[in-house]
């Protein structure tokens, strides 16, 4: 049986709002609404569960109705609970979704701002699970020092993958420092990777993402509608693998996909170059799919894997 996929990637209830553009300071537009979904680390647990694997959150949940919706969505997607509640309840996520598909978020805190370094170290770990922790919590101190701590303190039998967020500008430099040092991957998209070799190389000349990674540790570089490009470890060449044929709906959740899926098959035995090529497929599903639920089945990730692409019909 393979590992499981343990993410503390926080919570919030979405409610995204359809608009044809943005508006400028002090301006209005008009939106029309959909109806509020599980979003944040929501979406990366359901779509690692959907390819197979035992998916397990590890961040905190409230006692309020905003938890409660997500508690439901979560054994609805068959994902197992980790955390006890909290007094309180989670944030939300304000999501302006343009024509193109683009998505700009504004998000209230909540609980989930708050995880536990006690409640993370009561988790029992197996070898052969993987760890995700993503940058989205880093950014403020509480996250960033229990969740740095929690997972430089990992075994060695576990692998640790961590995502890159948008807010990589708000997470610490020592944070960065700590959780990239102990990664056996490392994930993130052009803009990410840009602004956090920037900002590292402001603190230190010539210092980069793979300076700080051990040598055996590998990157993930996600490129839009370009595909990804990935590098196993320090001396491997670059590798580049393009995207799958897709419309472009809404770009909501896949990023999230493209993490869970290539999670999942690593855990199920695949090299990286093979995970990362089932996660272009999901990301291509998503991404033609308005809001990133449902997310892609196995069936539906071979089946672009098998065509190239999505076919759609005349």
């Amino acid at each position: 049986m393979p590992g499981r996929f343990i993410s503390t990637h926080s919570m919030v209830l979405a409610l995204p709002l359809h608009v044809d553009h943005l508006p400028e300071r002090g301006a209005a537009v008009e939106a029309e609404t959909a109806a509020a979904r599980p979003g944040g680390g929501y979406v990366t647990l359901a779509a690692a569960a959907a390819q197979g694997v035992k998916a397990s959150m590890a961040s905190p949940l409230g006692t309020g109705p905003n938890s409660y919706t997500v508690r439901q969505h979560l054994e609805e997607a068959d994902v197992e609970i980790l955390t006890t509640e909290l007094v309180g309840d989670i944030g939300i996520a304000i999501q302006l979704v343009e024509a193109d598909g683009s998505t700009t978020s504004v998000v209230t805190a909540g609980v989930e701002s708050e995880p536990s370094r006690a409640a993370l170290d009561r988790i029992t770990l197996h070898d052969g699970d993987l760890v995700h922790i993503s940058g989205v919590d880093l950014t403020n101190r509480i996250g960033a020092e229990t969740l740095t701590g929690w997972g430089a303190s990992l075994p060695e039998s576990v692998m640790l993958v961590v995502s890159i967020s948008p807010a990589v500008e708000e997470v610490p430099v020592s944070a960065w420092r700590r959780l990239l040092s102990r990664a056996d991957v490392v994930t993130m998209n052009i803009r990410e990777k840009a602004a956090l070799d920037a900002i590292l190389t402001r603190v230190e000349p010539g210092l980069s993402i793979r300076h700080i990674m051990r040598p055996h540790a590998a990157v993930v570089r996600r490129l839009g509608v370009m595909g990804c490009e990935l590098q196993v470890n320090e001396s491997a060449p670059r590798i580049h693998l393009p995207a799958f044929d897709a419309f472009t709906v809404d770009t909501a959740g896949v990023g999230d996909t493209h993490i869970a899926t290539m999670c999942a098959s690593l855990l199920k035995g695949a090299s990286l170059e093979d995970a990362c090529r089932a996660a272009n497929a999901a990301a291509a599903f998503t991404i033609a799919h308005e809001s990133a639920l449902p997310v892609p089945t196995l069936a539906d990730i071979e089946q672009i894997l098998e065509q190239g692409g999505l076919i759609y019909s005349s």
